[in-house]
């Protein structure tokens, strides 16, 4: 969506979101915000207001309710934003603050941070405001500092799965990647990728030289690491680290392929459920020790899973939402 030419002065902002905005002014307003190049100003326009108005909201839900009305009645148009929230969401929430005031709706941290998030079977690119280069494989999100990254702090925070090309800065300032688990990875400038979901944890590092950070009990844990080095955390947070000869096969699925060195076929229903969001299970015990290698590319589930039961001479069903796996052999 192209941009409006409608002109909205900062005074106009603070009018509107204090409440003492004109019924001409709040269309306007309305209606700029729609566009998605204007998002990052209403933002900033929302901390300044917030930092000097700190507001205390008593009854969120009955006024949520009666400025979702009012945006769905005007027939707000829908378009994307790299947050959380759909336009017409933000013009309900922006009303609520011109009304009462804008902390107890809008959580900080959803103000202050910018999510890149993709979806199943969805990888994604993007710069960050810093110049490093990040993709994020499928199934995962990457939360950004809004304001000051690059000037103040590059933490970002990771669910799922990215690779990093991060720049060094004048200011030496270090690149932080945390998760929602209990460890983070800081950079000074390298390439590396973090894996972080329920299973498991690793960090692969491509060049440069990063800093693993982790805890086991309450007791803080530091690890460096050297190019080729794979470090594996599992889910009690204990840490292995090995050297592996080709790194870059670790992030071969940012041109969609799988590449598997004697990889378990339980571990792939793991990539299938986290990858894809489809549910795979073995017949029996004896198959899911079976191993797979080769470099395989799929754009989707069924491809992979075509090319597969082909490739380790597999036959497969499918039952309500899942997908069995059995051997050839036992027709």
């Amino acid at each position: 969506m192209q941009s409006t030419n409608i002109h909205i002065t900062d005074d106009m902002l603070c009018k509107y979101l204090a409440g003492n905005a004109t019924v001409f002014e709040k269309q306007q307003i309305d209606e700029w915000v729609k566009y998605s190049e204007n998002l990052e100003k209403f933002y900033a326009a929302l901390v300044r207001w917030e930092q000097q108005n700190p507001q205390f909201i008593p009854d969120v839900e009955e006024a949520l309710q009666s400025h979702f009305t009012r945006i769905q009645e005007n027939n707000a148009p829908v378009t994307q934003s790299r947050t959380f929230f759909k336009p017409f969401q933000w013009l309900a929430a922006a009303s609520v603050v011109a009304a009462l005031g804008f902390t107890a709706w809008f959580k900080q941290d959803t103000i202050l941070y910018k999510t890149y998030r993709t979806t199943f079977g969805q990888t994604s690119s993007f710069r960050l405001d810093d110049g490093s280069q990040v993709t994020l494989n499928a199934n995962s999100s990457l939360r950004v500092p809004r304001f000051g990254f690059g000037d103040h702090t590059r933490e970002v925070f990771l669910q799922g799965e990215g690779a990093f090309s991060v720049v060094h800065t004048a200011t030496h300032q270090p690149f932080i990647v945390k998760t929602n688990r209990k460890f983070e990875v800081l950079v000074l400038g390298t390439e590396f990728t973090v894996f972080s979901r329920e299973r498991g944890a690793k960090v692969v590092l491509n060049k440069g030289k990063v800093q693993l950070r982790y805890r086991q009990g309450a007791t803080p844990k530091e690890v460096t690491m050297k190019p080729g080095d794979l470090v594996m955390i599992d889910p009690q947070n204990q840490l292995k680290q090995t050297v592996i000869r080709e790194p870059e096969k670790y992030v071969a699925w940012k041109e969609h392929r799988f590449v598997f060195d004697e990889t378990p076929l339980y571990d792939i229903t793991h990539l299938f459920l986290e990858n894809f969001g489809v549910k795979v299970r073995i017949e029996n015990q004896e198959l899911s020790s079976w191993t797979v290698s080769g470099s395989f590319t799929a754009q989707n589930a069924s491809e992979l899973l075509e090319t597969l039961s082909e490739a380790a001479n597999l036959r497969y069903r499918r039952e309500g939402n899942e997908i069995i796996i059995y051997s050839e052999t036992n027709l």
